[in-house]
């Protein structure tokens, strides 16, 4: 009779043992599966060496980009916009398509076989694009947020300051996707970059 009630003793002790177990091991799953979502980076107040490099990285294509909204969306927009970040290169207003070809598709992951679609006035010369005289604007970017997709790609927010050839410099934000490419010099395309027209406001020089 005694060895029976110690017995029990011990059964009762394995029983509630092994409920508090069971609850822990859910807890536990329950917490991994709660950070498993996209986490956001705020890059500029984080030490940790790969997330400087990556905002530097963000930061050094944003800086050399002229292609924001619907210009992604149209060849010749995206060419002819591009073609503003080549200006060092050009040699009597023409760039060789070697250059473009290799900043078109390191930055956006395009690709072309040529620029007819641009019309003769910019093709004329062989093996050359015209760069035809325009005002641009200059764009400036700090990190805000560095934001995981946890899909290979990254959307980035930004305060962008532009200039204007008018001597005017508006202040807004940006957000831009970018998207892992082994390919790409930099190892990111930027797949989109949006700016927030009259977010923050406007400042006179």
């Amino acid at each position: 009779m005694r060895k029976k009630l110690v017995f029990s003793l011990i059964l009762t002790v394995c029983v509630v043992v092994l409920s508090f177990a069971c609850v822990k091991t859910e807890n536990s799953y329950k917490e991994i599966t709660d950070n498993s979502n996209a986490q956001i980076l705020t890059v500029a107040n984080n030490t940790v060496t790969e997330d400087k490099a990556l905002e530097a990285r963000f930061l050094n294509m944003l800086n050399h980009s002229f292609v924001y909204n619907d210009a992604f969306y149209y060849d010749d927009e995206l060419v002819k916009n591009s073609l503003l970040a080549l200006l060092d290169v050009a040699e009597d207003s023409y760039v060789s398509q070697v250059y473009l070809n290799d900043y078109i598709f390191n930055m956006y992951g395009k690709i072309y076989k040529d620029y007819d679609f641009l019309g003769e006035v910019f093709t004329e010369k062989d093996g050359f694009v015209y760069i035809a005289p325009r005002g641009y604007s200059e764009y400036s970017h700090k990190i805000v947020s560095v934001t995981d997709n946890n899909d290979g790609s990254f959307t980035v927010v930004t305060d962008v300051e532009i200039s204007n050839m008018d001597g005017s410099v508006e202040l807004l934000k940006c957000e831009t996707v970018f998207l892992e490419a082994e390919e790409s010099a930099f190892g990111y395309n930027i797949m989109y970059s949006e700016i927030a027209e009259g977010l923050i406001g406007d400042a006179e020089c």
